[in-house]
């Protein structure tokens, strides 16, 4: 599992107009899953890819 940063950067990830993470497989906004320590896990719930985003 990579960070957002580096899936925005290989545009695995991108952003919509209101500045939303997008999958750019799939074209589905990301959910936000609470890791219950520092960050959250957000992941597409099409392709059931996952990042790890640091607060």
């Amino acid at each position: 599992m990579s960070s957002v940063q580096q899936a925005l950067r290989s545009g695995a990830v991108r952003k919509d107009t209101y500045e939303r993470l997008v999958c750019a497989d799939c074209d589905t906004r990301l959910v936000t899953q609470d890791r219950g320590g520092v960050g959250w896990r957000r992941a597409c719930p099409d392709c059931g890819r996952e990042w790890k985003q640091i607060r």
